[in-house]
């Protein structure tokens, strides 16, 4: 049973690879050998995740996927492993555990940043997706800055297959823009929703919220759910991700931004405050109802960073 449901994951893939417009240019390498995929095993001491296995086995190995493509077997050991430590050592973080750094786990960069995992994706400078084969979150898919400007984020997906699904289904849906999938999941607006809502682990929270950033088809009702779910909100990465996905969704969202300009975080109060605006061909543009806000809240706002974003808008 279970090799005929990965038989059907793996068909759906190859459906929706074929269903993609010609403009995508989505063409894989051809798939690994059994022979090439077992060496690189035993060479490493360890055995790929099945669902990543699997796909290289029958599907591809490198090519059409996230930001510049899944990177090919000869480049799964680039930047940020490398050193001494190798694959069959543990990757040191756990799924949607709380991280603040890298450092955290005593992760050393010059032994080799991210053990127990290969690089699948480059995202451009010093991010990366490395897939995890050895440790607690093998199989899982995980966002890394190899200088540690962010702790490692897990994505929600279940193993590599329903990651690149994923992928696939925002292509084919319209996403608005792609180069927030790393920081996204899976879901309709009501299973979105209710993750922000009600889920108790912060990544899953924040990726929902990220989702609505380009979310193709939001209902009308979106804007007034996401003020909501702002207010109720104890984290700040999660809020950022709010204000940000208020500020997609056109006038109705920016006009609820003013719901930030009490919290308690200055971080929080000036990411509203700078979203408010928008790009024009003469510069950032502040709506007269929304500069008239910014102009009364100088009036109490005590730190001086979140003056100085305001005063810079106003002028």
């Amino acid at each position: 049973m279970k090799k005929q449901l990965l038989d059907r994951r793996l068909a759906q893939i190859k459906s929706k690879l074929a269903a993609l417009p010609p403009t995508e240019q989505a063409t894989l390498d051809p798939p690994l050998t059994e022979q090439r995929v077992s060496g690189f095993e035993d060479s490493h001491s360890i055995r790929l995740p099945e669902a990543f296995r699997q796909f290289i086995l029958h599907i591809g190995h490198a090519g059409h996927g996230p930001t510049y493509g899944l990177l090919p077997i000869d480049k799964w050991l680039g930047m940020p492993i490398g050193g001494s430590k190798g694959l069959a050592s543990p990757f040191p973080f756990v799924p949607d555990a709380e991280v603040s750094a890298p450092a955290a786990s005593g992760i050393d960069a010059a032994e080799g940043v991210f053990p127990g995992s290969i690089t699948v994706v480059h995202r451009g400078c010093s991010d990366f997706t490395l897939l995890v084969v050895t440790g607690p979150g093998r199989g899982r898919l995980v966002e890394v800055n190899a200088e540690g400007f962010f702790p490692p984020r897990f994505s929600s997906d279940s193993d590599f297959l329903a990651w690149y699904e994923r992928w696939l289904d925002f292509v084919l849906a319209g996403h608005r823009g792609l180069t927030w999938f790393a920081d996204q999941m899976a879901g309709d607006e009501a299973e979105l929703v209710a993750t922000l809502v009600n889920s108790p682990v912060t990544a899953h929270r924040r990726a929902a919220a990220c989702t609505f950033i380009t979310y193709p088809t939001p209902s009308a009702s979106l804007p007034e759910v996401l003020a909501q779910a702002l207010l109720a909100e104890p984290q700040v990465t999660v809020k950022e991700a709010i204000l940000r996905a208020l500020s997609a969704q056109g006038d109705s969202g920016r006009d609820l931004l003013p719901t930030a300009l009490p919290d308690r975080a200055p971080s929080v109060r000036s990411l509203a405050a700078i979203l408010m605006t928008t790009s024009t061909r003469q510069g950032r543009r502040l709506a007269p109802h929304l500069r008239r806000i910014l102009d009364a809240h100088l009036e109490v706002e005590t730190d001086r960073s979140v003056r100085d974003t305001i005063k810079s808008l106003l002028i």
